[in-house]
């Protein structure tokens, strides 16, 4: 499982492209990764990305967050 520092760390890059992700609420794991509540809504966030963040933050590109906001309702 992963440290809710690993996620905050993901909202912020997320927030900076597009600051209505909202704020974290609580997160949940799912098959895939984790869903991400916010004030928003969920995210859903695959597990290589959590992985990414956590190991070597600078292989995630803007094209990885973009699909991760596409999950946002």
């Amino acid at each position: 499982m992963y440290s809710t520092y690993v996620i905050y760390e993901l909202l912020i890059r997320l927030q900076a492209l597009d600051p209505a992700v909202g704020d974290y609420v609580s997160f949940k794991k799912i098959k895939a990764g984790i869903c991400v509540m916010t004030t928003t809504g969920p995210l859903e966030i695959p597990d290589i990305l959590l992985d990414l963040q956590f190991n070597n933050p600078a292989k995630i590109n803007n094209e990885d967050l973009l699909k991760v906001l596409r999950s946002l309702p």
